[in-house]
């Protein structure tokens, strides 16, 4: 039986944290292990944490500072031990008992490559009912993955040959650890594998971090915050972290689309191509508008 860790981040989450360990430690036909890594909560969910884990031998947790989920999870990565799997798990959802034997399922035999799996999201409200299933949508390569994420982190299952990889190299600007390490599998040649079937019920509710209830006006804050408050160039930042981490395993295609993310601002031929190039594009018009717009006038 494969052995499997969960990596589980934990914030303020008394309310629902019971239900999702349970539907965790429920999962068919694996051998669950749960590492739990919590950010610094003030409510009582190390207390509910601490009383699961008495009696269950595969649950082992620590307390953190609150650095964030993106950072939380890197360092559960960091800490996580000699398994077959990983998967990454929200503290709010609950999974049904098929979920992670069907990743498992699609990842076998792809052990002697870095191989990622993420899944659809069957997207639920507070009381687990259904308000609608989202399929896994995007432009499914290293390009269209830099312009925009199509990974959600808590469908992801990846193997021990991409968990190393990972743990290889901290990245010290970061989105989110699911963007991050989709990115990092493509930038290597790594498998990613995409099912359009869910096995999660993704809880939204009013104190989710980020989700599909996140409006316009909440996104608009944000790009419109690392756009022209930060001053960063977010798809630069991350060519030069992919770079300066894995310069020696990019494939040729990932080095040429990094060199030029990294050379257009001042380089009108890397700007060009970055324009031209036909894989540079999401299935979404307005999404490709604003890149052509963000490379265009050097904010991509």
């Amino acid at each position: 039986m494969n052995k499997i860790q969960v990596l589980l981040s934990t914030y303020n989450g008394e309310k629902y944290i019971k239900e999702q360990i349970q539907s965790i430690l429920q999962q068919r036909d694996v051998d669950i292990f749960l590492l739990i890594r919590d950010d610094g909560s003030t409510d009582k969910t190390v207390d509910i944490i601490q009383d699961i884990a008495k009696s269950h031998s595969n649950i082992n947790y620590y307390q953190g500072e609150n650095i964030g989920p993106a950072r939380s999870f890197l360092d559960l990565i960091n800490k996580s031990g000699d398994f077959d799997y990983y998967a990454f798990a929200d503290q709010d959802d609950v999974w049904q008992p098929e979920k992670l034997i069907s990743a498992i399922n699609k990842l076998h035999g792809k052990e002697t490559q870095p191989s990622l799996y993420l899944s659809a999201l069957n997207i639920v409200d507070e009381n687990l009912n259904t308000i609608k299933t989202q399929p896994v949508t995007g432009n499914f390569c290293f390009e269209g993955e830099i312009i925009k994420n199509f990974a959600t982190g808590c469908t992801q299952v990846f193997n021990k040959n991409l968990c190393d990889k990972i743990k290889s190299y901290t990245p010290d600007y970061i989105i989110m650890h699911d963007s991050w390490i989709t990115r990092l599998c493509y930038a290597i040649g790594g498998n990613v594998i995409i099912d359009n079937n869910s096995y999660i019920k993704y809880r939204q509710h009013e104190n989710n971090v980020l989700g599909y209830k996140d409006n316009g006006l909440q996104k608009f804050k944000r790009q419109f915050k690392i756009a022209f408050i930060d001053k960063v160039r977010m798809r630069v930042s991350i060519a030069q972290e992919l770079k300066k981490g894995y310069e020696k395993d990019l494939t040729e295609n990932s080095r040429k689309v990094i060199e030029a993310l990294l050379a257009y601002p001042k380089d009108k031929e890397a700007k060009k191509w970055l324009l031209k190039n036909k894989n540079f594009k999401t299935d979404n018009y307005n999404t490709n508008f604003k890149m052509k717009l963000s490379i265009i006038f050097n904010k991509f």
